[in-house]
């Protein structure tokens, strides 16, 4: 075998300049790939690394929450958080969990009496030290700057989206710059008196205040009047028009009339993304044993997004794939065709010498694989020297579905992706060779001692 690699490696440079035309070929469709690869993965992860920070890896609801929760927030509740958080706390993959938060969703009518403007909100309870935690999630190593989140973390006010601020007219009061505000008459109305000592604050004081109007769980409407802290803008316009951040308690206050230990969800942000299936598998075993009627919610299934758009560039990473396995085809097909055309009478020299078709076949298909195993080799030191050059220059660029710019890195750290590659090469660029190969062990040694 080792005589049969040396003379297939002799035969293949005999065309110096055709073989290492092939070789570039292979070298720059493998050096495409990787590129092109390495981008999408680090997409994949800049995205989940962004959707992780929003909101964890894991969500946990009352059973039904997912599918008919919306809009019945009060009918599927998880009614003591504290016990399920100390019952998640005592099983043995606490160690892969890196924060573990209770939220709370309600929606109603935000106001701003003094401009006369109204809009519905979607808001959330959460608690603050939390989220400022989950923001610094850096699982893949990417060392995204963390998102601009302007909570503070002893804060006692709420936080709303810079499209609910352009709603409620309260770009002035919030000195928002690139904020225009909806001309409108002053609201001269009378104040019922029921409702003069609620809104006496919002209209009298130069802070930027929202009123609230939510339906409690009881049925009978809830208010509350809430100091707006700052904008915290959203990437998305539906979301942005609506969001609304509020400190857990006044949430609960305003849902149940009291503050209590009734959540939502507890939304859990794992250490690393490849702990969620195990994390999953574990606690739906853990709430099973302990007879607690939840359910489980993971990232693909709580935000479809994600795999949506993972999907898209998976797509393109397969449509240039191709591409560059018809290239490698073509021309190692040429390579070898040109080969044999130029060796027929050494071809028929060597088949009257007794020399088997099958060995003729090998010699051929050897000279591919060499030249194929090069020029991959090559084409994956010229993705690390590429991405190594990109990731020290630190150009900047804005992943899909944020808006924090960060820097483009191009990770060749997914060993399998290079092997995939790699091994991809080489496999098209030996079967490319086989078709040539068999033509030139089927040849009749009278007619390939004629080219002599």
């Amino acid at each position: 075998m080792f005589n049969d690699l040396r003379i297939a490696y002799r035969n293949a440079f005999r065309n110096k300049r055709r073989t290492l035309l092939s070789v570039l070929a292979i070298a720059i469709g493998g050096f495409a790939s990787l590129t092109i690869g390495s981008f999408v993965n680090s997409v994949n992860q800049g995205i989940q690394t962004q959707t992780a920070r929003d909101g964890g890896h894991i969500h946990i609801h009352a059973k039904g929450y997912f599918d008919f929760g919306l809009g019945k927030t009060d009918r599927y509740i998880i009614e003591d958080y504290s016990l399920v958080m100390d019952t998640i706390k005592q099983s043995r993959v606490t160690s892969k969990i890196a924060v573990m938060t209770p939220v709370l969703n309600i929606s109603g009518i935000a106001g701003n009496y003094a401009k006369n403007a109204s809009q519905t909100f979607v808001g959330l309870g959460q608690v603050y030290p939390d989220q400022l935690k989950m923001q610094v999630w850096d699982g893949y190593g990417l060392e995204m700057p963390a998102p601009h989140t302007p909570i503070d973390a002893q804060s006692q006010d709420a936080y709303i989206g810079k499209g609910l601020a352009m709603n409620l007219n309260l770009c002035e009061a919030l000195n928002l710059e690139g904020c225009a505000e909806e001309k409108t008459v002053a609201n001269t109305n009378p104040i019922d008196e029921d409702l003069g000592d609620f809104l006496e604050t919002s209209t009298q004081s130069d802070e930027a205040r929202v009123s609230l109007l939510v339906a409690s769980s009881h049925g009978a409407p809830n208010i509350a009047n809430l100091k707006i802290d700052a904008v915290w803008a959203k990437t998305q316009k539906n979301l942005d028009d609506m969001f609304l951040a509020l400190p857990l308690k006044e949430a609960q206050i305003l849902l149940f009339g009291e503050e209590n230990k009734k959540a939502s969800a507890l939304h859990l942000q794992l250490k690393a993304y490849e702990d969620m299936p195990e994390v999953i598998t574990t606690l739906k075993a853990l709430f099973k044993q302990k007879g607690l009627d939840l359910e489980i919610i993971d990232l693909q299934t709580f935000n479809p997004e994600v795999q949506k758009v993972i999907g898209i560039f998976a797509v393109i990473f397969a449509f240039i794939s191709i591409i560059i396995a018809l290239i490698v085809v073509f021309t190692i097909s040429n390579t070898m065709t040109m080969s044999i055309m130029e060796r027929f009478s050494e071809i028929g020299t060597l088949r009257s010498m007794g020399l088997r078709r099958s060995k003729i076949r090998r010699y051929f298909v050897l000279e591919g694989s060499i030249i194929s195993i090069i020029g991959a080799t090559l084409g994956v030191v010229l993705a690390y020297i590429t991405s190594t050059l990109i990731n020290t220059i630190g150009l900047m660029w804005s992943p899909p579905n944020t808006a924090v710019e960060t820097q483009l890195v191009l990770s060749m750290d997914n060993v399998g992706l290079v092997v995939f590659v790699w091994v991809f090469l080489i496999v098209v660029s030996t079967v490319s060779s086989l078709l040539p190969a068999i033509r030139a062990s089927k040849m009749e040694i009278v007619d390939a001692l004629r080219y002599s």
